[in-house]
C-alpha cells in the first residue's frame, strides 16, 4: 500500500490495523483468502509472495470491516467480495500491462463499489454506525484499557498540522488513533527517509492548497482523502520515478490537480452514496505515468526501470550506475594497434581534423627523443622503412564485417602527399547497429582480410603505410555512422587503454585519447584471466582459516543474461560483468555480513592485465557501504546532493615474476569519506595462485579473517 516490502514496516502496519480488532481481522483474512484463491488457481507464486494481489485485498478487507456489522451473512459477502477482487485484479493487471502501467488501487475501488451498491438490497447486511457516532463508540469502550491506551494521544497538545497528519496516516488503514498515526510515521521513517519526507511534502501541499482554496483541512482525515496526497507523493516522488529535484517539484505541481479531481469525483459519487477512497490518486498517477510513456525525450524525470521497493536503493544505485556505466551501451572499442603509440593528431586537430572530420585520431610511434624515425646510415637513403610505425600491424578495433577495402593507391615518398586520393588505402568495418570504423593510409597489398569477411576484435587487418594525404607513415582512425569513405566522424570513446606520462602509467576507461599522449592497449594476463573466469555452473568453495567453516558459491545466469555469484547459505547475489579485459561487479542483493558481500567489495573492479603501480578506482553505491548514522541523514538529501562518497581502489602489491607471474597479490580498499574525513574503511587481499583464487583476506578494523580456496 505504501510501496514497501520491508517486514518491520509491515509488522507496524499489522499492529496498527488491529487497533480496531474487527477491522484488523477483516484486513488480515482478506489477504489470506485472496492469496489462497490465487495459489489454488495457479497464479505466479512470486507475485503472490510480493503482495501483488494482497495489498488491494487489505484495502477491501479494512473498508468492509469498517463499514458493515459482523454477522453470518457478512461472511458470505466478504468471501464473495474477495473472489471478485481477485478476478478484477487479474483483469486490470493484464489490461494495464499493455500500456506498461501499474493497476494501483483500481481493483479495490471497483470491487468496493460493487459490494456497496449490491449491499443496499440486502436486509441482513447492516452498516456499522459505531464509527459514525463517535461519542457512542467512546461511551461503549470507556472501560476498555486497550481502547483508552490506543487513543491516549488523540487530544495531545501539538500543532494542528501534525495532529491532522498523524490522523491522516492512521486513516489510511481505517483507524482514528493518533498513536497509530505516530507509529506509522515512525515505520515509514524507518523504511525510507525519502518516502517519509515525501509523505510530509504531499500532505503539506494538500494542507496548503486546502487552506488557500478555503476547503476544510479536517476533511483530509476522512475516507482516505489525505492518504491520496501521501500515496501520490511517494508514488511519483520516489517509487515510479527516480527521486530528484524534478520529481519533488512534480509532486507539488500535481497536488492541486489531484485536489480538484478528488473533490469533484467525491461530489459525483456522493449522489450514489459511494466513497472515492483512493480512486483519485490512482487516476492521477496512472494518467501522469501514461503521459510520461509518450515522451520522445526522457529529460528531467527518469522512470525507474529496476524496482528495488526502496527509494534509497533506487537513487544510490541509479547515481552510481550513470557514473560507472554511462557508456556501457557503447561497443568496447580497442586501439587499432599493438604496443605503445603516440597520438600525433587528436580530436579537433589543427592540421586535418577539422569540420566534419574533427573527431578522428592519428597514431605514430616515436622514440625517446620524440622522433618518428631512426636515423639512416646515409641521408640520401632516407625512406618509409626508417619510420618506426611503417609496416607495423593494424588490428580490428571491434568485431564486425569487412564492408569495403581500397587497395589501389601507391605509397608516397617521404614528404609527398597524394591529394587526389586523400584517404589512401582504406578499410571500412561494419560493426552493426549503425557503427562503422574507417582506418586509412594503409600499406598497399598488405591486407590480410577480404570484403564480406567477419572478423573479431584484435584480428590482423593490414599494416601501416604511407598512402594518400600522408607526408609520413601513420594510422588514421575514425568512427562514423555510414559506410562511405571519408564520412562525417563521430565522437566515440576507447573502452580501455594505458596512458603513459614519463614513467607513470594510468588506466583510462571509456575515454578519448588526447593529442600528444602515449597510449597502448591492455595486455591481459593468463593468471588473472583464469582466476576470474567465473563461468555459469562453476562452483567455488572457501574454507575459513583455523576453522571447519566452508562457504559455497555457484555461478548462474539469469533471464536477462546477467551472470552472478550466488551464496545459498546467505541468500546473496553478486552480479558481475567480465568483458575479457576487466571484471567488475554491477550489483549486490542479500546479506551485507556475508563473505560474498566482502568479495563483492574486494573485487569490485579488477583489471585482467598485470600493471605494476597502476591504481584502479571506482565508486561504490552508498546504500552498500556507509556509516549507518551518517547514512540516515544522507538519505534525506540524496535526491539533491551527496555529501558522502564510497570509493574502491585496487593495486597489485606482489608478483613473483613481472613478465609471467605465477603468483599475484592484489590489495584493495573500500572507504567512505565526508569531504576528506574517512569514517569507514575495509582492506582486502586477493592472492592468486595455481590459476585460481588461492586466498581471500579481510582486514576490518582490528580483525583479520582469511579464507582459502578448497575443491568443490
Amino acid at each position: 500500500m505504501l510501496f514497501s516490502l520491508d517486514n518491520v514496516f509491515a509488522l507496524i502496519i499489522l499492529i496498527v490495523t488491529f487497533f480496531s480488532p474487527i477491522i484488523g481481522l477483516c484486513g488480515f483474512m482478506a489477504i489470506v483468502l485472496i492469496n489462497v484463491f490465487a495459489y489454488i488457481i495457479g497464479f505466479n507464486r512470486d507475485e503472490i509472495q510480493k503482495g501483488i494481489f494482497g495489498f488491494n485485498a487489505l484495502f477491501l478487507g479494512l473498508a468492509i470491516g469498517y463499514e458493515y456489522s459482523f454477522n453470518s451473512t457478512f461472511v458470505v459477502l466478504f468471501v464473495t467480495g474477495v473472489l471478485i477482487l481477485l478476478l478484477i485484479t487479474v483483469w486490470l493487471k493484464g489490461l494495464f500491462a499493455v500500456y506498461n502501467l501499474p493497476f494501483l488501487s483500481f481493483p479495490f475501488i471497483i470491487t468496493y463499489w460493487i459490494i456497496s451498491l449490491a449491499a443496499t438490497n440486502f436486509t441482513n447486511i447492516h452498516l456499522d454506525e459505531t464509527h459514525i457516532y463517535t461519542i457512542n463508540e467512546l461511551t461503549r469502550n470507556e472501560a476498555s484499557q486497550f481502547y483508552l491506551f490506543i487513543h491516549s494521544f488523540d487530544n495531545i497538545n501539538i500543532f494542528s498540522f501534525a495532529l491532522i497528519y498523524f490522523k491522516t496516516l492512521a486513516g489510511t488503514f481505517f483507524q482514528t488513533s493518533v498513536l497509530g498515526g505516530m507509529l506509522l510515521a515512525l515505520g515509514l521513517l524507518y523504511f525510507s527517509r525519502i518516502a517519509f519526507s515525501l509523505s510530509l511534502i504531499g500532505f503539506t501541499c494538500a494542507y496548503f492548497f486546502y487552506s488557500i482554496f478555503g476547503a476544510d483541512v479536517n476533511d483530509l482525515n476522512y475516507y482516505l482523502q489525505g492518504a491520496n496526497y501521501i500515496f501520490l507523493a511517494i508514488a511519483i516522488g520516489c517509487f515510479f520515478l527516480i527521486p530528484n529535484t524534478y520529481s519533488y517539484i512534480t509532486v507539488i505541481i500535481l497536488t492541486p490537480v489531484l485536489m480538484l479531481i478528488l473533490l469533484s469525483i467525491g461530489k459525483i459519487l456522493g449522489t450514489f452514496q459511494l466513497k472515492a477512497y483512493s480512486f483519485s490518486f490512482s487516476v492521477v498517477c496512472t494518467a501522469f505515468l501514461f503521459a510520461l510513456n509518450q515522451r520522445w525525450l526522457h529529460k528531467y524525470l527518469q522512470v525507474v526501470t529496476i524496482q528495488y521497493f526502496s527509494a534509497e536503493k533506487t537513487i544510490y544505485k541509479y547515481l552510481n550506475s550513470i557514473q560507472r556505466f554511462k557508456n556501457e551501451h557503447l561497443y568496447k572499442i580497442i586501439l587499432p594497434f599493438s604496443g605503445e603509440w603516440n597520438v600525433s593528431q587528436g580530436y579537433d586537430g589543427k592540421i586535418t581534423h577539422l569540420g566534419d572530420w574533427s573527431k578522428a585520431l592519428d597514431f605514430v610511434i616515436v622514440d625517446s627523443k620524440g622522433n618518428t624515425y631512426r636515423d639512416p646510415a646515409n641521408v640520401r637513403d632516407f625512406s618509409r622503412e626508417y619510420f618506426y610505425c611503417y609496416n607495423r600491424e593494424i588490428l580490428a578495433p571491434y568485431d564486425g564485417y569487412v564492408y569495403d577495402i581500397i587497395n589501389t593507391v601507391e605509397e608516397n615518398d617521404i614528404g609527398d602527399v597524394d591529394t587526389e586520393n586523400n584517404w589512401g588505402n582504406t578499410v571500412i568495418l561494419n560493426h552493426l547497429n549503425g557503427l562503422f570504423s574507417q582506418i586509412s593510409h594503409v600499406k598497399k597489398d598488405s591486407f590480410n582480410i577480404f570484403i564480406g569477411q567477419y572478423i573479431t576484435k584484435g584480428t590482423l587487418i593490414a599494416t601501416c603505410g604511407n598512402s594518400g594525404r600522408s607526408p609520413e607513415p601513420h594510422i588514421h582512425f575514425q568512427l562514423q555512422t555510414i559506410p562511405t569513405v571519408g564520412a562525417k566522424t563521430i565522437e566515440y570513446p576507447i573502452s580501455y587503454f594505458i596512458e603513459r606520462n614519463g614513467l607513470e602509467k594510468t588506466l583510462k576507461i571509456s575515454e578519448v585519447p588526447k593529442e600528444g599522449s602515449f597510449i597502448s592497449n591492455i595486455q591481459v594476463n593468463e593468471l588473472l584471466i583464469t582466476s576470474f573466469s567465473f563461468l555459469p555452473g562453476q562452483k567455488i568453495s572457501f574454507q575459513k582459516e583455523h576453522s571447519n567453516t566452508i562457504i559455497h558459491w555457484e555461478i548462474f545466469t539469469d533471464a536477462y543474461n546477467r551472470r552472478y555469484l550466488y551464496c545459498e547459505a546467505s541468500k546473496s547475489y553478486a552480479y558481475f560483468v567480465n568483458d575479457g579485459t576487466m571484471i567488475y561487479f554491477t550489483d549486490f542483493e542479500g546479506d551485507r555480513n556475508s563473505l560474498l558481500f566482502n568479495f563483492y567489495l574486494a573485487a569490485y573492479r579488477q583489471l585482467l592485465g598485470y600493471y605494476e603501480n597502476i591504481k584502479i578506482e571506482d565508486n561504490v553505491p552508498l546504500i552498500h557501504f556507509n556509516n549507518k548514522l551518517i547514512q540516515f541523514f544522507q538519505d534525506f538529501v540524496a535526491p539533491f546532493y551527496l555529501f558522502t562518497k564510497a570509493n574502491h581502489t585496487s593495486t597489485f602489491t606482489y608478483a613473483d615474476n613481472i613478465y609471467a607471474p605465477q603468483k599475484l597479490i592484489i590489495s584493495t580498499e573500500v572507504e567512505t569519506k565526508l569531504v576528506n574525513y574517512t569514517f569507514k574503511k575495509i582492506n582486502f587481499e586477493l592472492e592468486l595462485k595455481d590459476n585460481k583464487m588461492h586466498r581471500f583476506t579481510i582486514h576490518n578494523k582490528n580483525k583479520t579473517e582469511s579464507y582459502f580456496h578448497v575443491s568443490s
